[in-house]
């Protein structure tokens, strides 16, 4: 993921996301690909009112892209922010 932090190296702001990265994400939320509706693959996820869309042959997701999907997740970028530093920490 494209990261960007300030002159203290203290805040992370996510900029876009591999989609690799984005769809592993999904999955561990408890989303299945279930159609493709023109270019994107639509993920069904658990007590979600509408799939969530992703454009697998693009290298990175972007910001608004990404917002959106945790919106209908039900999650904030601070949960995001958690998986990817614990993924980063497994090493994955």
């Amino acid at each position: 993921s494209r990261e960007n932090t300030n002159v203290n190296g203290i805040e992370t702001k996510i900029l876009a996301m591999k989609t690799k990265l984005w769809i592993k994400f999904l999955i561990e939320q408890g989303c299945e690909r279930k159609w493709v509706k023109g270019s994107h693959f639509q993920y069904k996820c658990p007590n979600c009112l509408r799939p969530i869309p992703v454009r697998e042959k693009d290298k990175e997701v972007p910001l608004f892209h990404i917002q959106t999907g945790l919106k209908t997740l039900g999650l904030s970028k601070k949960d995001l922010k958690e998986w990817l530093k614990n993924e980063k920490n497994l090493g994955k």
